[in-house]
């Protein structure tokens, strides 16, 4: 979520008064820091806009299309997906509309052309979630191919229902053969596992390093944000009001968590706002932030405590927060040559970050 957006609104009213038990042994709320971890600004790239929707819309999340490279986006201010040309070679495709929700936020791709959004009531107005809301709703792209004027049918189908779920936002995929997900509860202090074959759901992850706390931000109450499971072993999240970025031991086949948390980066709510991220294959991580900056931490896989680095700020974007990043492969080989991000301010835009001889 951007915050700079949301300074126009009214104070969120979030309520954590069903929140669900911790875990024990984990890391104690962190009231005052000190040690904070350093932010330098290392480059300045300019990001292209690969494509503007109309004003007031706030796209919020995003997917690589594997098949095409196309870019598959997600609205948080109406409940829809869209298909977005990563070259400006078509027009936006509506692929799915959700009647009876306000918007949508993670998404991921499971399998070939089969993507998992999350659906559900947000109020970019009011600033509120609609504890209950939410759900997973697959949309099948297997018949769709944008080489053929647009043709093909999408199929949509609801997969999982979360009454129990405060505020679901960041989506990761845990294993794709099993077809389980993990979602970010960024009210109640949660990760939900989600089977998107079965349908079943589960409280995977419940940690007092995923809570939000307004004290620390202003009155703004976002916990758990972003979250990625690269296969190493470890889930990596961060939590806006906490300015944190974390890791967690975890086991992806018996679905527990084996080791304690780990804060590999703590900072201020006031200095930076952390959102939606990637992990290269290099282990670095690429974060996008609510004051429209993206953010490096290298070689976070080796668990080292990085420097915040700022490769792209607010001033060479000039435009509202960034919401998420994705990075694009190059057509030749693993190499990833391009940063996509989301903006609360209707933006889909490109950072070519192979410059920085980084990933």
């Amino acid at each position: 979520m951007s915050f700079f957006h949301l300074l126009t609104c009214l104070v969120m009213a979030f309520c954590t008064t069903n929140a669900l038990t911790q875990n024990e042994g984990t890391n104690a709320r962190q009231e005052s820091k000190t040690n904070l971890t350093r932010i330098v600004q290392t480059a300045s790239l300019t990001p292209t806009i690969v494509h503007k929707f109309p004003q007031g819309t706030w796209v919020e999340n995003l997917a690589i299309r594997q098949s095409d490279g196309n870019v598959v986006v997600t609205i948080l201010s109406s409940p829809d997906v869209y298909l977005v040309s990563s070259a400006s070679a078509f027009e936006p495709v509506l692929l799915a509309h959700f009647p009876g929700n306000l918007g949508c936020a993670g998404i991921v791709e499971v399998g070939l052309n089969i993507f998992y959004a999350v659906v559900g009531n947000y109020s970019v107005s009011t600033t509120e979630a609609t504890p209950g809301s939410w759900s997973i709703w697959k949309v099948d792209l297997t018949e769709h191919h944008v080489d053929h004027a647009h043709q093909g049918h999408i199929v949509t189908t609801q997969v999982a229902v979360l009454p129990a779920a405060g505020f679901l936002n960041g989506m990761t995929v845990l294993d794709p053969h099993s077809g389980t997900v993990l979602v970010a509860d960024s009210l109640y202090s949660a990760v939900w596992s989600v089977n998107v074959w079965s349908g079943h759901v589960a409280i995977a992850i419940n940690d007092t390093t995923m809570s939000t706390a307004p004290e620390l931000a202003g009155g703004f109450a976002l916990g758990i944000n972003g979250l990625h499971y690269p296969g190493d072993g470890y889930l990596y999240y961060d939590n806006t009001d906490r300015a944190t970025f974390n890791r967690i031991r975890y086991d992806a086949l018996a679905g527990v968590v084996t080791g304690p948390v780990e804060t590999l980066v703590a900072n201020s709510f006031s200095n930076v706002i952390f959102d939606d991220f990637t992990i290269d294959f290099a282990g670095n991580t690429w974060l996008a932030t609510d004051s429209g900056e993206v953010v490096l931490l290298r070689d976070v896989k080796h668990g080292g405590h990085p420097d915040i680095e700022i490769v792209a700020s607010s001033t060479t974007g000039n435009f509202t927060g960034l919401t998420s990043a994705k990075l694009a492969a190059s057509k030749t080989g693993r190499r990833k040559d391009s940063l996509y991000a989301t903006t609360s301010g209707g933006l889909l835009v490109k950072y070519e970050v192979a410059q920085l001889g980084v990933c």
